[in-house]
């Protein structure tokens, strides 16, 4: 389409001004032919005597004769003052275009095939013919006195249109033809450019899912082994904590017992003695309990949950309540239980411990993808940067419950400030839990 309008504007600018040049040709021999123009004898007299004579003789009897098929003499209102016809002088018509440029002083020329009589003897029909308006001035005040139209023969002239369009579309094609092909080479080399690169970024997205792949099972079989060494651990803490309950705090109270019944009742060593072993009994207990789990593979999620704040309520004397959405019914491994379990001893214990509540809260909730646990209190608060780390009581510590959610994809959140109180939330996602 590009092409077809540049040809067509290109071949219709050259055939103007080959007609015009042409045009302008005839007509500066029209004028030469012609004497000395001015107006006739009489003041009404547009066009001379003289004149008219010069032209019937160019036009019909001079070497014009075989390729002037007509000509007619106009005047500024139109009227036929002259023509190749007699019976048509005095005529007046509308001014065409041409005519009205030939009238202001320009010479007109246009380019058409005859398809009907011209009225001439020896008119052609069909024949190209250059349609030519001279306007003729005055000498002495150079005023256009009147117009000269005649159509001339122009085989040459069509031939030499012909050519120029044929060479014009010729060259606008093998511009646009070399164009073409060099925008072709151009996009064709970046179309197979964009092509390796989609292939490499293909091949590059295919690697990275297998590395990603080989990361998830790589995670999974971190964090199952992880699962297993928590759970491993919480096993053998808590068969110290039996032993320590079962063995050396009975030989302690054993051992309290004798000094009563050996007789030192009321001496002052004897009494060091059994404060001694009082306190180192109490120490014992308190480590125990710290470490001693209850059967949790027997018990579910939600069970779990409720089975922590009874052995929190029951060792602290507290007034702690759960709270449990409905719903809770799901299926969770043993470190899932094992790490709620863990968080509500340990966020109930430091409410009661530490933060001085008189009102604690433990919320159980579950939806599609997470479980959520939260402790609330209305105790002193602390600075979220004085987090303690693990107890000395056997204890967790905030910290090591991070951890251990950290094993499962789940994460311990904390706010708190002095005077506020603080609220402990543990998120867990339940997808692990079925691995």
């Amino acid at each position: 389409m590009a092409a077809f309008a540049v040809g067509s504007w290109v071949a219709d600018h050259i055939e103007q001004g080959v007609v015009q040049n042409s045009g302008t040709a005839a007509a500066l021999y029209i004028e030469s032919v012609l004497p000395n123009q001015s107006r006739g004898e009489s003041d009404d007299a547009i066009i001379s005597d003289s004149s008219r004579l010069a032209l019937r003789r160019v036009f019909q009897e001079g070497i014009l004769r075989e390729r002037v098929v007509t000509y007619i003499i106009w005047s500024s209102s139109g009227e036929i003052l002259d023509s190749f016809r007699p019976e048509e002088r005095g005529l007046v018509y509308e001014p065409s275009p041409a005519l009205l440029k030939a009238l202001s002083g320009d010479v007109a020329a246009e380019f058409q095939t005859l398809q009907a009589q011209a009225g001439h003897p020896e008119a052609v029909l069909g024949v190209p013919l250059l349609e030519v308006y001279v306007p003729i001035r005055d000498t002495n005040t150079g005023a256009v006195l009147f117009v000269v139209e005649f159509y001339q023969r122009a085989e040459d002239l069509a031939e030499a249109l012909t050519a120029a369009r044929r060479d014009s579309w010729k060259f606008v094609s093998r511009i646009f033809a070399f164009s073409g092909a060099l925008l072709f080479i151009i996009v064709h080399a970046g179309s197979r450019l964009i092509e390796r690169q989609r292939e490499q970024l293909r091949l590059q997205l295919e690697e990275s899912r297998q590395l990603s792949k080989s990361n998830e099972v790589l995670r999974k079989h971190v964090s199952q082994a992880a699962q297993r060494s928590t759970a491993q651990s919480e096993k053998i803490m808590q068969r110290i904590g039996q032993d320590l309950h079962d063995g050396v705090a009975q030989h302690l109270s054993l051992a309290s017992l004798r000094l009563e019944a050996a007789g030192f009742q009321s001496s002052k060593d004897a009494e060091t003695v059994r404060e001694s072993l009082a306190n180192a009994m109490a120490e014992l207990r308190a480590i125990s309990r710290g470490l001693s789990l209850p059967d949790l593979a027997k018990l579910d999620l939600k069970e779990c949950a409720a089975q922590a704040v009874k052995d929190h309520n029951k060792s602290f004397g507290s007034n702690a309540e759960l709270i449990e959405n409905p719903g809770i019914d799901i299926d969770t491994s043993f470190a899932t239980r094992l790490c709620v379990y863990r968080f509500l001893q340990e966020s109930l214990s430091n409410a009661s411990r530490h933060a001085e509540a008189t009102e604690i809260a433990a919320k159980l909730a579950v939806n599609s993808d997470w479980i959520t646990v939260l402790v609330t209190d209305n105790g002193k608060g602390f600075e979220q940067g004085a987090v303690a780390g693990v107890r000395d009581d056997g204890g967790q510590g905030l910290v090591g419950l991070s951890d251990r959610a950290a094993t499962l994809g789940g994460k311990v959140e904390i706010t708190s400030q002095p005077g506020k109180g603080t609220t402990v939330r543990l998120l867990l996602p339940i997808l692990e839990d079925g691995q």
